[in-house]
């Protein structure tokens, strides 16, 4: 596999730990196999840092939540999951009436055949996120939502451009959710990645979170999150130990990582 595909398993080793450090805050039965399957798969991916775990689980907290507020309004809909990975949607959106878009390379959704237990509602898409003719095969006629967390660190700021606004032409009425960071903190990532076994680029450093409201016409609505805590509850928010929400705290401050959520 490429080091760009290999960063698949730093979301899933990251919320197997938050599932095991913070089980009701992040149950998440099927992270726990991660381990597993990364040692199956001989990836040279090593978990990282008690932060990094929080914002994996996070992470797909807000992923799920983002989606289901969508779904609420829009039964039915396509969701596009972008840069799949390993992840299973399918159980984490069960109950929900939608058509679930696994886009990926096609050499990982190879591994998710290998792994990944396909439900009836699930369609492979085995493009590059780049590759505009996934486009063609999404079924949007009920709203479409994609998500990419942690994907578009890995394109170049142009390419992420051109998507947004193909996708926008291509589905009015939907949605964009995706998750980033800043210059300063992206460059951070980059060595902390290549210490861990996957050294890989990180181009996307976009300087204003508000830039992307350009990028095209079709964008109505734009939402940042400065802060991943937003999406828990106060009580939720005392189960993470001071000095990390210190340093979601900090990171809203200097906008150093957020949610952005766009629609069209």
């Amino acid at each position: 596999m490429e080091d760009v595909s290999q960063t698949l398993f730093y979301p899933l080793l990251g919320r197997a730990k938050a599932a095991s450090q913070w089980p009701d805050l992040f149950p998440d039965p099927w992270a726990t196999q991660a381990a597993h399957i990364a040692a199956a798969e001989k990836t040279p991916a090593q978990p990282l840092g008690t932060f990094p775990t929080l914002c994996y689980g996070l992470r797909h907290l807000f992923t799920i939540r983002e989606i289901t507020q969508y779904l609420d309004t829009h039964p039915g809909a396509a969701v596009v999951n972008i840069g799949c990975g390993l992840d299973v949607l399918s159980e984490d959106l069960a109950g929900y009436d939608c058509t679930i878009y696994n886009l990926d390379f096609p050499d990982v959704i190879d591994m998710r055949h290998r792994w990944v237990p396909k439900a009836d509602n699930e369609i492979d898409l085995p493009y590059s996120a780049t590759d505009h003719e996934w486009l063609t095969k999404v079924s949007g006629d009920k709203g479409v939502i994609a998500v990419a967390p942690g994907v578009f660190y890995y394109l170049p700021i142009p390419e992420v451009a051109a998507l947004v606004d193909a996708f926008g032409q291509a589905f009015p009425g939907g949605r964009l959710v995706y998750e980033t960071e800043s210059p300063m903190v992206m460059r951070g990532s980059e060595k902390q990645i290549a210490r861990h076994g996957t050294p890989a680029s990180m181009p996307f450093k976009v300087k204003d979170p508000y830039t992307p409201q350009d990028w095209s016409d079709a964008v109505r609505d734009y939402h940042v999150t400065f802060n991943f805590l937003d999406y828990l509850t106060d009580e939720q928010r005392k189960q993470i130990p001071s000095q990390y929400r210190i340093l979601f705290g900090f990171f809203e401050r200097i906008r150093g990582i957020y949610v952005v959520n766009m629609g069209f």
